[in-house]
């Protein structure tokens, strides 16, 4: 008998899980926030997966969380602030073994619940896909990504089974602290900068004054890095985030986008988790302080 996930977050990802669970035969059901969203769900049937390949609808069905029976499988695809409280409303219904995957930016969020359910296999995950919602419940797969998953507390825990998810390309990482720190410290360099500077993420190597900022930043994150013991980068953070600033030249940030719509960033858990460990370790990062304290700035403002 094939597994029955619930996803909540409908957004892009929580979406292209939803098809792709669907598609590789599990029964899925996407957790919305309300009975308007729900009426939207069925109205449209359900998703739609817009790619290169063309455009796909998948018959996922909806529920509220109040609604939900015991959970055995979760997929949580939320924003970083909102996983938490979250997976507290629907603590009561997740079963005594119930499957967690996480799929959130930053670090933090991961933890938090890691802590408050120790007995349950927390899986954490990463991921480079590029997918937007043109609407409601409408995904774009701008570009094919990895997405690494692994457990957060793998000390006696067999690896659990994963669920077919065709058209996602996943593996399993046995070190996914890391694969989060190397993510994290990414989005350090690159998110809060074009954030406080409202550019696009070439900008930030394209010109110079803004890539002295960015050395800046990769400089002490590497100090924070290293001061955890870690060792990610051969050369530094520095190259990495050029290459991805390049790559990814033409795009505003998922920070900067949210500011500009008068979304709450997830500054707290990129920097705000920086800062955290930095003070943990008696480490002062000036320059990611006070990029921290900008975009906590425009998070009042444009909220």
């Amino acid at each position: 008998m094939n597994s029955h996930w619930y996803i909540l977050g409908a957004g892009a990802i929580g979406c292209q899980w939803a098809a792709a669970l669907l598609k590789g035969g599990s029964r899925v059901s996407l957790i919305v926030r309300s009975p308007e969203r729900l009426a939207q769900l069925e109205h449209n049937g359900g998703i739609t997966i817009e790619s290169k390949q063309g455009t796909a609808h998948y018959p996922v069905a909806g529920r509220l969380a109040a609604d939900c029976p015991t959970i055995g499988h979760l997929l949580v695809a939320t924003k970083a602030y909102d996983a938490l409280p979250a997976i507290k409303r629907l603590h009561g219904q997740l079963s005594a073994t119930a499957q967690i995957i996480l799929i959130q930016n930053g670090m933090g969020s991961q933890q938090a619940i890691q802590t408050l359910l120790p007995e349950h296999p927390i899986i954490a995950a990463t991921t480079t896909n590029g997918a937007w919602l043109r609407k409601p419940f409408h995904v774009v797969l701008a570009g094919t990504g990895n997405t690494q998953l692994g457990l957060l507390n793998p000390a006696g825990q067999p690896q659990p089974k994963l669920p077919a998810t065709p058209g996602l390309d996943i593996s399993w990482d046995l070190y996914i602290d890391q694969a989060l720190w190397r993510k994290l410290a990414i989005n350090c360099a690159i998110n809060p900068l074009t954030a406080v500077h409202g550019c696009q993420n070439g900008q930030l190597v394209s010109t110079p004054a803004l890539h002295t900022e960015l050395a800046q930043v990769c400089h002490e994150v590497d100090q924070l890095l290293a001061g955890e013991g870690l060792q990610l980068f051969s050369s530094g953070l520095l190259p990495v985030a050029e290459q991805i600033a390049r790559q990814t030249g033409d795009n505003y940030s998922s920070m900067l986008q949210d500011i500009r719509q008068g979304r709450q960033s997830e500054i707290d858990y990129i920097t705000g988790y920086l800062l955290q460990r930095a003070a943990a370790l008696q480490m002062s990062l000036p320059i990611n302080q006070a990029l921290y304290s900008a975009v906590t700035q425009l998070d009042q403002t444009s909220g």
